[in-house]
């Protein structure tokens, strides 16, 4: 199942196209498997996943200091204890733009591959999973200026710092701990979801980079029966 959390936002546009970069080896092993990879938070490369920003930090600090009759070490406590529910999240990412985009080629260029979706397929891709997917569309603020509300443990998973802008993120959302999710027993590092794969996929982008065995990935396609299509990307060079 699927669905968002109120405290996040979803596209404006149903039909936002999403593209999820990933390495040829993961691709086939998705399809093969008809299920995607969540990644624990904390093996995010943004180390500040999750996380409270500085100004966030600080009036959160300043109220259980007040709570605490000035107990530095409680309020300490508190602040840390807050920011350890973001270890219950796990994370895949996907990159909203109507088109394709020579940044993520660039940044994600080892990647070889990309599957592109819209939000109205990848909501109805977890029908078959029993597992509670959410989504997220991510906003960007200053993490060293900027604050955000305490008291969801969701508001924080659905923020980042502003130099991550250019991801222009939707966020899929496992969290453990939900009665639904509970019985599925992630690792320490990820978990594989079940999706519906052809309805997921609409389109495989190829790396300009890397070429990868397409005859293999055409012939998954066939024996899955998937109704998409393999294209070359726009991009030139690398």
């Amino acid at each position: 199942m699927f669905d968002t959390h109120s405290a996040h936002k979803k596209p404006k546009n149903s039909l936002q196209k999403l593209w999820r970069y990933l390495t040829y080896d993961r691709l086939i092993q998705a399809i093969k498997e008809e299920a995607i990879y969540f990644s624990h938070i904390s093996e995010m490369p943004d180390k500040w996943e999750g996380l409270l920003t500085t100004r966030t930090r600080e009036m959160f600090f300043k109220s259980e200091l007040r709570k605490n009759n000035g107990n530095v070490e409680a309020a300490n406590g508190s602040v840390s204890d807050y920011e350890e529910f973001r270890n219950n999240f796990y994370i895949n990412c996907w990159h909203m733009n109507d088109y394709e985009s020579y940044l993520m080629w660039k940044v994600y260029g080892n990647r070889e591959c990309a599957i592109q979706t819209n939000y109205e397929r990848l909501f109805a891709a977890f029908a078959p999973s029993p597992a509670k997917i959410q989504g997220c569309v991510v906003e960007y603020i200053d993490y060293e200026r900027d604050g955000f509300g305490i008291g969801n443990t969701y508001t924080q998973i659905g923020f980042k710092d502003i130099p991550y802008l250019d991801e222009r993120e939707y966020r899929l959302l496992f969290w453990k701990v939900s009665p639904e999710n509970i019985k599925l027993n992630p690792d320490e590092k990820g978990i594989k979801i079940q999706v519906d794969i052809n309805m997921l996929i609409d389109n495989i982008y190829l790396n300009p980079a890397n070429i990868p065995d397409i005859d293999k990935l055409e012939k998954l396609i066939e024996e899955k029966g998937l109704d998409c299509e393999i294209k070359n990307t726009k991009i030139r060079g690398k």
